[in-house]
């Protein structure tokens, strides 16, 4: 009976210590896999955060890119703006060239040669003086005086006027005669002009007296 009790303790006992052996087993099995779900999960958050990271970098370049096209739409808004004053600048341009041209193109005056006989061949008696009628000299800037006389001796007197009524002697323009005739070209700057000549000789000299200018 003892033996029975034994055997059966023995079988008891065996079964017994595979249960702890299966449960130690388990037990070591369970716990490499928690260390094992540890390690994962914990790369898992590494690699969650680089994730993270990587999303708030490419956020921040979403915003730089933002940013930039930002810059190049106000770049091309000032290149239109530029652009845009450029052809209304070329207009004016445009218009004040046409209108400087118009009143440049200006036709030239015509002007217009008079001739005046103030003495025809007149006799000049001793002793005496012959006066020209007056020239109004206004918008004229030159003249021309010729003619001819017979007395070589004796000079012409320029006499200038502001009034035609009050005469002064310009010796500067005093007409020396020659027997070949006498030539004078005045650069007037007074309102009228006319000339003297005075006869010193004991007898009768002719005079012959020519005005030219433009006007």
């Amino acid at each position: 009976m003892s033996g029975l009790v034994q055997i059966v303790g023995q079988t008891g006992g065996a079964s017994y210590l595979q249960a702890v052996d299966s449960a130690g087993r388990s037990g070591v099995r369970d716990a490499d896999s928690i260390a094992q779900t540890t390690a994962v999960n914990t790369n898992l958050v590494g690699i969650d955060a680089v994730l993270d990271n990587s999303l708030i970098q490419q956020t921040s370049v979403n915003t730089n890119l933002v940013g930039i096209d930002a810059v190049l739409d106000n770049s091309l808004i000032q290149q239109t703006s530029v652009n845009t004053n450029l052809v209304t600048l070329e207009a004016s341009n445009q218009a004040i060239k046409t209108a400087v041209e118009g009143t440049l193109s200006v036709s030239s005056p015509t002007l217009t040669t008079t001739n005046t006989l103030l003495v025809d061949n007149i006799s000049v008696a001793a002793a005496s003086t012959e006066t020209t009628s007056s020239v109004d000299m206004d918008g004229v800037r030159r003249i021309s005086v010729f003619g001819d006389a017979e007395d070589t001796s004796a000079n012409i007197i320029t006499q200038v006027s502001s009034d035609d009524t009050t005469w002064y002697d310009n010796s500067e323009e005093t007409i020396y005669l020659t027997s070949d005739g006498f030539m004078k070209t005045i650069n007037n700057d007074v309102r009228y002009i006319r000339w003297k000549y005075v006869n010193g000789e004991a007898t009768a000299k002719t005079l012959t007296l020519n005005a030219s200018y433009k006007k």
